[in-house]
């Protein structure tokens, strides 16, 4: 997957559940493109439309406490994990990282 703007990433992530909340059960319209994973944590600023969530402004912060985890988040977006960009700036080989993230036992900002 390519690179995205920040423009484009919101209007892609968005596309994605034709702008509605992707959390199961919610009606609600997606007011963020959520990064999964924290673009802090990637050296390009992990603008990739497998790293994006559409989310309603009570699940957005859920996702961003940690209440969704990363996992949850992909797998309401119908994003496949051999799609997923691991993070530059998380101190963790390939396989330790996609193992821990398939698992639910790793945050947004990779620990």
């Amino acid at each position: 997957m390519d690179l995205l703007t920040r423009e484009e990433f919101k209007k892609k992530v968005f596309a994605v559940t034709n702008g509605k909340c992707c959390v199961p059960g919610c009606d609600c319209d997606a007011v963020d493109a959520h990064h999964i994973m924290d673009r802090r944590l990637f050296n390009d600023g992990g603008y990739y439309l497998s790293n994006g969530a559409a989310l309603c402004a009570k699940h957005h912060l859920d996702a961003e406490k940690g209440v969704i985890k990363p996992m949850r988040c992909i797998k309401y977006m119908g994003i496949k994990l051999e799609d997923c960009h691991k993070p530059d700036k998380v101190d963790l080989d390939g396989h330790e990282y996609f193992e821990l993230l398939s698992t639910d036992r790793l945050n947004k900002w990779g620990d």
